[in-house]
């Protein structure tokens, strides 16, 4: 029976390839996409989601986004890759076809909360941005914890150094811990049990030429894996992991991956803010990705991206 899924995201390439993977993937039911207002302009962002759907003929999720800031918020050039996603040429054939979602845009919490509610079985929340509206929507309804499965988490640096890059920051902190670290904090203490794929995991996954060149083989005959191709075109030039994508990957097929449980912490405040740090006493024990199957989790993405 295939696992029933909410995908929480910030909206940037990775956040919708990882989207692309979860929809495609036989192993996943998708009910929602959330998406925060983190790695993007979230508007922009839902409405890439909503083209991207339309263009390969998918359907079943509810896709909702929020406008509310992070309180950490990410680079302005980041963000505006939106409009970019948004305006991909390739969506010009979706002209004559109808739009994958129409009408007024429910509120992300409430479309997390219907579907909580209504499933009759429990849901895992992949979530590949900051976990701000995830938090929001638990401190709305803390009944609803029940129904969660697990947190996939992408997030958090432990033996690696972290990737921010502000003076309000040490650097030792992953973005979207840092993004809201408070909002981390309370995923922790939700008690549900939490899977993290952290910095020193996705460190060991860069978007290699490579990898680039057996996507492009199969694109010509494969739609999904075209448009992967035109968004990965996006940050050509640029040192790119698969970090959204991977996370994904737990999800589909965990076996991939060792875990190593660990009693983990986030720093709320001050430089260190966002920090993940193994701690002896405190925080809360979660599982830690330690390694992954690079081949295997390469074949996986490419064997996905040739199903539509």
């Amino acid at each position: 029976m295939p696992k029933s899924v909410i995908h929480s995201n910030d909206g940037h390439v990775d956040d919708l390839l990882s989207s692309i993977l979860l929809w495609l993937s036989s192993e996943i039911d998708l009910q929602a996409i959330a998406i925060t207002n983190g790695d993007c302009y979230a508007d922009q962002a839902f409405e890439a989601v909503l083209k991207m759907a339309t263009y390969l003929d998918l359907e079943g999720a509810e896709i909702a986004y929020s406008e509310d800031p992070v309180p950490n918020q990410f680079p302005e050039n980041w963000r505006r890759e939106s409009f970019i996603m948004n305006e991909l040429p390739l969506f010009s054939e979706n002209a004559l076809k109808k739009l994958y979602q129409q009408g007024r845009t429910r509120r992300l919490e409430q479309v997390t909360i219907d579907c909580l509610s209504n499933s009759r079985v429990p849901v895992t929340m992949v979530a590949t941005g900051p976990l701000t509206n995830i938090a929001t929507t638990f401190e709305e309804r803390p009944d609803l914890k029940q129904k969660v499965e697990e947190f996939i988490i992408m997030g958090g640096a432990f033996s690696v150094p972290g990737n921010v890059e502000q003076e309000t920051s040490d650097g030792s902190a992953e973005w979207n811990m840092y993004a809201d670290p408070m909002a981390a904090k309370k995923i922790l203490d939700t008690g549900v049990p939490i899977k993290i794929i952290p910095l020193d995991v996705t460190n060991q996954l860069p978007v290699t030429k490579e990898f680039l060149e057996k996507l492009d083989a199969q694109s010509d005959t494969c739609r999904a894996s075209m448009l992967a191709m035109k968004l990965w075109s996006l940050v050509k030039g640029f040192e790119y992991y698969f970090w959204d994508t991977v996370t994904a990957a737990a999800a589909i097929d965990p076996a991939l991956f060792t875990f190593k449980e660990q009693r983990i912490d986030v720093a709320t405040q001050g430089r260190t803010q966002g920090k993940t740090s193994t701690v002896l006493f405190g925080g809360r024990k979660v599982k830690v990705a330690t390694g992954v199957q690079v081949e295997a989790f390469e074949n996986l993405l490419l064997t996905i991206l040739r199903t539509k």
